[in-house]
This record gives C-alpha cells, sequence and structure tokens, in this order.
C-alpha cells in the first residue's frame, strides 16, 4: 500500500474514532491493514452496548481481527462469559441454548479458563473434552471426580490390565493418542501398575514441549521445522519461537503470522528492521507468495505460501547453500506432504506410482498427527508396518520405498 494513501486512512481512522464513530474508524483502519485496531473498535462497539446481541456479535467481530494472543484470550473470556450470561438468562436452559454452550466452551478454552471449559463440557456431558480441559488446567480434584463418573457410566468391568494390553497394541501402530487414553484409564482403575505408570511417564515426556516438530529428511538434505500455533516470534532471544543468533537481529525482533487467509509480518520495534523485497516496513505488512522477507540485514527468505481446501500454510526458505536447508513451516489446520510443489512440504525425489499428496499433518494439542493418504500402503513407524495415521514423537523414523524421515 502506498504510504501516503495509508496515512491518510489513519488520520481518517484517528478522526472518526476520537468522534466515537467506532463502525467508521474500524472501516478505515481495514483499509490501512491495522488489524489489531480494527479489533479494538469493534471490542469498544461491544463494550458500549447493553444488549446481549449486539454485544455478543461486536465481539465475535472483534475476535476475528486480533492477532495478538493476550489480546486474544482476554477478549475470548469476555466473549464467554457474556454469552453465558445471555444463555442462562432463563431458569432453564433449552436444547437449542445447549448447543451454543459448547461454542462457550471453545472461547472459554481460548481464553485458557480450562476450569470453566471443562465445566460447560462436563455439563454437556462431553467427559473426555472435560477431562483435557482440566488437564490443561491442571485440576487435580475435579479430573478425579469426572474420571470417578466416567468410570461409573462405562466400562466397570473393563480391568486395568486390558486397557494396559490396549495401550501396548495402539502405541505399537503409532496410535499414540489413544494408548495414552487407555493409560489413564488403567492408572485409575490400578494405580500401582508398574508398566501402565511407566509406558505413561514415557508418553508424558515426549509432550512436554509439543507446540515444535522437527522433519529431517537425509536423503534430500534438508529439514522441516513445524509449529504448533499460527503465530510465530521472531528474534535472538531463547524465548522466541524462531531463534536467529545474528548480531543485526533484536531480542524480539518481529512475529509472523496467519490471519484468516492472508500472512502478515509486524516488527517489534527492532534496531535493523524488517523488509519485504527490501522495502522496510513501518509497522505491520502483508506478505505475498515468493515475497523475499528480511529479519534484520543479512538474514532472508523466500516465502511460500499453499492453500488448500480453506487451509493456509507458510514455509519460510533460507537461501539455496551446500549444506543442510533449514526450511519453517506454520499453518492453520494442516499441511500436506508430497511429491510436486503445491504441497507445503515438497520432496526433492518423485516416486512412481504414488499420489503427489502422501501424508496430511496435523496438529492438535498436545499431538502431532500424520495422516496417510488412503490407498498409500508400506509405510513403517520405527520398523512397524502402520495404516491410517501416526501421532509423531521425537526420534521417530518414517520409512516408505525409497523414502526416509526422522523426526526430532
Amino acid at each position: 500500500m502506498i504510504k501516503f494513501l495509508k496515512n491518510s486512512y489513519i488520520q481518517r481512522a484517528i478522526r472518526e474514532e476520537s468522534r466515537g464513530n467506532y463502525t467508521q474508524a474500524a472501516v478505515y483502519y481495514s483499509k490501512a491493514e491495522e488489524f489489531e485496531k480494527v479489533g479494538e473498535m469493534h471490542e469498544l462497539l461491544g463494550d458500549m452496548t447493553r444488549e446481549f446481541p449486539a454485544k455478543i456479535r461486536a465481539y465475535q467481530q472483534a475476535i476475528r481481527w486480533y492477532t495478538d494472543r493476550e489480546r486474544l484470550k482476554a477478549l475470548a473470556l469476555k466473549l464467554a462469559q457474556t454469552m453465558e450470561l445471555e444463555i442462562r438468562a432463563d431458569s432453564k436452559v433449552s436444547t437449542i441454548e445447549k448447543q451454543r454452550l459448547q461454542k462457550v466452551a471453545e472461547y472459554y478454552a481460548l481464553a485458557e479458563s480450562w476450569n470453566e471449559a471443562g465445566r460447560i463440557c462436563e455439563e454437556l456431558g462431553m467427559l473426555d473434552q472435560a477431562t483435557d480441559m482440566y488437564v490443561q488446567g491442571g485440576h487435580i480434584e475435579r479430573i478425579e471426580a469426572l474420571a470417578e463418573r466416567k468410570e461409573a457410566h462405562a466400562h466397570r468391568t473393563f480391568s486395568a490390565q486390558h486397557y494396559y494390553e490396549e495401550a501396548e497394541t495402539t502405541y505399537r501402530r503409532g496410535h499414540r493418542d489413544k494408548a495414552y487414553q487407555a493409560l489413564q484409564h488403567c492408572l485409575r482403575i490400578k494405580r500401582n501398575h508398574s508398566k501402565a505408570a511407566a509406558l505413561f511417564q514415557s508418553l508424558s515426556d515426549h509432550l512436554r514441549h509439543p507446540t515444535k516438530r522437527i522433519i529431517w529428511m537425509p536423503m534430500e538434505e534438508s529439514e522441516y521445522v513445524m509449529f504448533g500455533h499460527p503465530v510465530v516470534t521472531i528474534g535472538r532471544q531463547d524465548d522466541n519461537d524462531l531463534v536467529l543468533t545474528q548480531h543485526d537481529i533484536s531480542r524480539h525482533h518481529a512475529k509472523i503470522g496467519l490471519s484468516r487467509h492472508h500472512l502478515l509480518v509486524e516488527d517489534l520495534s527492532s534496531s535493523n528492521g524488517t523488509r519485504i523485497n527490501g522495502l522496510k516496513i513501518q509497522r505491520q505488512a502483508e506478505i505475498r507468495d515468493r515475497d523475499v522477507l528480511s529479519i534484520g540485514r543479512h538474514t532472508t527468505f523466500e516465502v511460500r505460501l499453499h492453500i488448500q481446501d480453506k487451509q493456509i500454510a507458510a514455509r519460510l526458505c533460507p537461501p539455496k547453500q551446500q549444506e543442510l536447508q533449514k526450511y519453517y513451516l506454520f499453518f492453520s489446520g494442516e499441511a500436506h506432504l508430497g511429491s510436486d510443489e503445491t504441497q507445503a512440504i515438497p520432496l526433492q525425489q518423485s516416486l512412481v506410482g504414488l499420489p503427489s499428496h502422501l501424508f496430511t499433518i496435523r496438529y492438535q494439542y498436545p499431538f502431532w498427527f500424520l495422516h496417510l493418504h488412503p490407498h498409500l500402503t508400506g509405510v513403517e513407524l520405527n520398523g512397524v508396518p502402520v495404516d491410517q495415521y501416526v501421532v509423531l514423537f521425537p526420534g521417530d523414523t518414517v520409512r516408505l520405498e525409497g523414502l526416509t524421515f526422522l523426526i526430532e
């Protein structure tokens, strides 16, 4: 966007905001690509109205624009509380309103109000989801109370040993998510089951840092660092998602993230700036497919965007070099691995007789799923044949004919 045109829109937005015309201000901020401010205007409209439907609509509109995690959490909590107040205005919650309560639970989860999210899920009879929420929040008493409810509801005669055997079987097949659940059931029935406790501890250790996985392809001398969230921070300090150690990069240099079907980068007041195709951005800008993103003076990436079935994935590609090629990948929903350039992870080698789309990668906290193409056979995980899907852990080796990749 031309700088003077953007400044003109911002000035108009500020003027309308000062007059209290937040709807019109949001329009101008949108044209200026100041997306956080657009969300802020809609949130203000929600704060000003007393009518629940209008308030909820305004908050829902605002949450679509925010990318800042703390703002998202705060607004999600406000939205969840407002929706719940409206739903419970009548003494009895109707069947239709119960369907809306599920959305309330989702907003509480987005706000990381795990106890509230678990309470709603429990009320709706979604006991597995409620357990997940309480686990996230570390609410041990609720987990134990819910476990008693679930045990009373079903599987009373299913012994601890049966659950352990189920866990062993699903673990070997790569279905570690199911193994994790089976071990939880086993240990609730028999806490001193030593083999179950050891396997559960091993699974838990692998899940301690779940938000990043690395796929290393030794035959192609390439490595893909995958992030489990759509917004990634970049900088020299260790608390960033993508750590770059060059001296011309600030401690917290920039953040890059997916917003709907757009990829946005924001400079965090860095010393040496952030550039797109050589042009320094002032604050925030959109990145398009094949743009060159520069962090500081010397670090550059070509950005590739992949949009399939309403899913978007972004890949940061370093300049070609002789040593190991290291790519960075983040996505909303899922990303595809296959043998052509339309895939988020494209293979350099061609596999004759196999579909171009081989695998789908999906992250659902705390598990990384690798789904196999329905017609794909001969896939092995650590030497064991697998089908449908596997949950990836560090140290895994996946093989398919001439293709091998390792997980770190």
